[in-house]
């Protein structure tokens, strides 16, 4: 079964200028530790999931769409789907990518800004 797109509707979830950014850009590694010999470091999956702080504003149509993709589309966040995200060469570019956590709204009048963490595969 194919992947959801992200909505071409919607700004694409690179957040705004000051929202950019992660805290970890990788899984830190997983260590063993033995009672004879050195501790064995290795990576805990076979690929990357970087996570970024996205922060977007939305008008209120694009803020229904966001919603309905959101809840439906994803089957409330719970669904993979591939979206253009700033790549570290600043380029857009499409990556497999699920939201974690909650989405939270702040309603701003005419606006809404919502913000989220995107884990993006591979990135």
């Amino acid at each position: 079964m194919a992947l959801p797109t992200w909505p071409a509707s919607l700004p694409p979830p690179v957040g705004q200028i000051g929202t950019l950014g992660t805290d970890a850009l990788y899984d830190p590694p997983q260590e063993t530790q033995f009672d004879d010999g050195p501790d064995r470091v290795r990576r805990r999956k076979l690929y990357d999931e970087t996570p970024r702080k996205i922060v977007l504003k939305l008008t209120r149509d694009q803020f229904v769409i966001f919603r309905g993709f959101v809840r439906d589309t994803l089957n409330a966040g719970t669904r993979r789907f591939t979206a253009p995200v700033r790549q570290p060469d600043g380029r857009l570019g499409f990556r497999t990518c699920r939201i974690k956590g909650a989405v939270s709204e702040d309603d701003r009048g005419p606006h809404s800004v919502v913000s989220f963490t995107l884990i993006v595969k591979d990135w």
